[in-house]
């Protein structure tokens, strides 16, 4: 709770552009650091979503509500598959470029490392998003948020603590 009132704190005592430069260093605190994850998890999310709505339109319906409920989640499965590629390498790029510090392990290593990461957080949501299309028949766009929300605990956390060094 102490590090949440330094950072409420920090945003009191300083004006715009102090607070934007304190965004573009990497060594900052962990509230502000968090906000930095989060602005890039968007971009990611905004990209991820757009193409898993385009392929769930196109190429493996998720939408039509006349599909049995099986079909929608199976669909939905493989639109996230095709979009989790494009937004984790988005999300990677902006991570090691503007959130985390890079140099725990090499280049190679580091997006292999931030991949199984992020492909944990996907399971886990995917797991959640589709099982409960599937069981209760609830929205193709509330299944997707169960997963967002799965993924992105998991993820910051590995992220922070086993990809960077900080």
């Amino acid at each position: 709770m102490s590090k949440i009132g330094e950072a409420l704190q920090f945003f009191r005592e300083n004006n715009w552009r102090a607070i934007l430069a304190r965004l573009n260093t990497r060594d900052t605190h962990p509230a502000i650091q968090f906000i930095k994850y989060a602005i890039c998890g968007v971009g990611s999310l905004f990209i991820t979503t757009l193409i898993w709505r385009g392929v769930c339109t196109w190429f493996f319906p998720a939408f039509d509500d006349h599909l049995p409920k099986e079909v929608r989640a199976l669909n939905s499965v493989y639109g996230n598959c095709i979009a989790f590629c494009f937004g984790n390498v988005f999300a990677y790029v902006t991570n090691s470029l503007w959130v985390f510090t890079p140099g725990r392990h090499n280049r190679a290593m580091e997006f292999f490392y931030f991949t199984v990461v992020s492909s944990v957080g996907f399971l886990a949501g995917l797991f959640a998003g589709p099982m409960f299309i599937k069981l209760y028949g609830i929205g193709t766009w509330a299944a997707q948020g169960l997963m967002i929300v799965a993924s992105t605990l998991v993820n910051f956390i590995c992220r922070k603590f086993f990809v960077f060094k900080g």
